[in-house]
């Protein structure tokens, strides 16, 4: 590929020009465009927001050089740099990184992104990820703690259920709501007596949400409470509750 137009812009005296370029060659996937990203993402000279674009345009590029240099850039004092490159982790799915971001998880000086962060971990997956995304629903922030329990949840980790049922007594309705929801998906049983009681919660998102977790956990017991729900006053909920009890009794 050629990629000598996409070089002329990055030598432009306009900001926006130069951008456009980054982002051009990020698009091309090209491994020999890294090396000029690189060259963007360390020149301390150049705006914090230009060199977060080339960081980003080095997540879609899959080079061997590409991640030894986000990890480096992963020590940025700017958190502008920072959440791009750990985006750009996320984006190329590196496990390798998954120490060095849980030392940004460490890291006061970069609350700011501890939730990024976290997400970025459930993205990259595997069971590397997973102790760090535990510790994370203990976190004080409420983000941290809603984007570990969404990526337990869709990594269906049984680990997570005792801690995610602790969640559902939480004060803020999308954690709860989030923590309903990956029980769902996890599917352990010990969950059930939890989403039963959710039921009846001051949320009517949690309680849709726990009526279709119900279904997916294929536990009897919650026939009586889910028939309970069907003259609920909002439609939403118990349609679907009847969906929940279709699954339960077949």
């Amino acid at each position: 590929m050629d990629l000598s137009s996409y070089l002329d812009d990055l030598n432009s005296s306009d900001l926006i020009v130069r951008a456009a370029g980054i982002i051009a060659l990020g698009k091309t996937g090209d491994p020999n465009a890294a090396g000029y990203l690189i060259r963007i993402l360390e020149a301390r000279n150049e705006p914090e927001w230009l060199r977060a674009c080339a960081a980003i345009a080095l997540g879609r590029i899959p080079s061997e050089q590409v991640v030894p240099q986000l990890i480096k850039a992963l020590q940025e004092d700017s958190l502008l740099v920072s959440r791009a490159v750990i985006l750009a982790l996320g984006d190329l799915k590196c496990e390798q990184a998954i120490p060095y971001l849980e030392g940004i998880l460490e890291d006061r000086g970069k609350l700011e992104v501890h939730a990024v962060t976290i997400k970025v971990l459930g993205a990259i997956g595997g069971p590397k990820a997973v102790p760090a995304l535990l510790r994370a629903l203990k976190n004080p922030d409420k983000q941290v703690k809603r984007n570990a329990s969404l990526a337990l949840g869709e990594m269906r980790i049984e680990k997570a259920v005792l801690p995610l049922i602790d969640l559902m007594g939480d004060d803020d309705e999308c954690l709860r709501a989030i923590a309903a929801s990956s029980l769902g998906l996890i599917a352990n049983k010990q969950a059930v007596p939890r989403l039963i009681e959710a039921l009846n919660d001051d949320s009517q998102t949690v309680r849709i949400i726990a009526a279709s977790s119900l279904g997916y956990l294929g536990d009897r017991q919650a026939v009586s409470q889910l028939e309970e729900v069907l003259v609920n006053e909002n439609k939403t909920l118990r349609e679907m509750a009847a969906v929940a009890l279709a699954k339960l009794r077949s």
